[in-house]
């Protein structure tokens, strides 16, 4: 397509941001699965964090075949928020996703959410139901998303169901967000889990859109940030803030604490806040309780021994920033 064509400078319908690094074992069919959206009008920016393998290699290439696709390069891994964020930054559309580098969407999944939050002004995010598949995309599971109503209950219910039903998908895997809603959020918080907290402070805002059908598709493997959480407590804390120079850290306990700031703090009624940090203690602290003790459990062996060794090794580094 000729550079100087009117369509290049057009504002996209919706803007993609894949943050990768070290993505290449999945980041074709993910792009892939971008470039065939039925929605045409859309903007794919991929941002490669660093990456040491081929995945510069692989996005470059669909940015030359597709003039839709933007590569942002770092010559260096800066954690993971740096790198959703910057995304984020550079977004044109009034629409939003974020796109792991090893999921995809399937055909019409930009356009169904797109038109979700087109007819429902008031909401903030439009999600699909979330089917999981392996390295060799063979189903595994499905999420818990059956029937969920994020429209008609107060704010503290949303909360309730979000963390109730694990519906995580409405802000890393898949959920199309309003851009300047997410901004005015401030983007993906610079910590460990960050996104679950930054879903309770836009469930204690506005009401969520479901999209009923699996639309978007959720890779499970070894490689994922999220494995951090078992390994090294620096190890983990360094993923999201490369920066961390403390011998010690507790991400568990800073996760848990942003939450309860989040439901504490909402432009709620008192009560909706109540309730919500009640949500959040019943929810979350306390079914995931030995988080806490792990954390300390870590740190004591870290300052001891010099070094945590548990189920994560840096070795096997994320292959997409999820």
């Amino acid at each position: 397509m000729d550079p100087e064509s009117p369509r290049l400078h057009a504002v996209p319908s919706v803007s993609v941001g894949v943050p990768v690094y070290n993505g290449e074992r999945f980041l074709e069919r993910t792009l892939v699965a971008l470039q065939e959206q039925d929605l045409a009008d859309i903007e794919v920016i991929v941002s490669d964090n660093g990456s040491t393998d081929g995945t510069l290699t692989i996005a470059e290439k669909f940015a030359q075949d597709d003039p839709r696709f933007v590569v942002l390069r770092s010559t260096e891994n800066r954690g993971v928020p740096w790198n959703w964020n910057r995304v984020l930054a550079k977004a044109r559309a009034p629409y939003f996703m974020w796109n792991g580098a090893d999921d995809v969407v399937r055909p019409d999944h930009l356009r169904r959410c797109r038109d979700a939050l087109v007819e429902h002004r008031d909401a903030s995010i439009a999600f699909s139901r979330v089917l999981l598949v392996d390295v060799d995309d063979v189903p595994v599971g499905e999420m818990d998303d059956l029937g969920l109503d994020f429209v008609h209950g107060s704010p503290s219910s949303r909360v309730d169901l979000f963390l109730a039903r694990h519906v995580y998908q409405v802000i890393g895997f898949g959920g199309v967000i309003r851009t300047d809603v997410l901004r005015a959020m401030g983007g993906l918080p610079g910590y460990y889990g960050g996104d679950v907290a930054l879903g309770v402070k836009m469930a204690m805002r506005a009401p969520w859109i479901q999209v009923p059908e699996q639309l978007f598709v959720s890779r499970r493997h070894d490689a994922q940030t999220n494995k951090v959480q078992g390994g090294d407590v620096l190890d983990q804390v360094r993923t999201y803030a490369p920066g961390w120079r403390r011998p010690v850290a507790f991400p568990q306990w800073y996760l848990n604490h942003r939450m309860i700031v989040e439901a504490a703090t909402a432009p709620a009624s008192v009560t909706q806040r109540a309730r919500a940090v009640g949500v959040v203690v019943r929810r979350w602290t306390v079914p995931n309780w030995r988080f806490f003790p792990f954390d300390v459990k870590r740190n004591v062996i870290r300052l001891a021994k010099g070094r945590y060794v548990g189920a994560f090794h840096p070795s096997t580094t994320s292959e997409a920033e999820l």
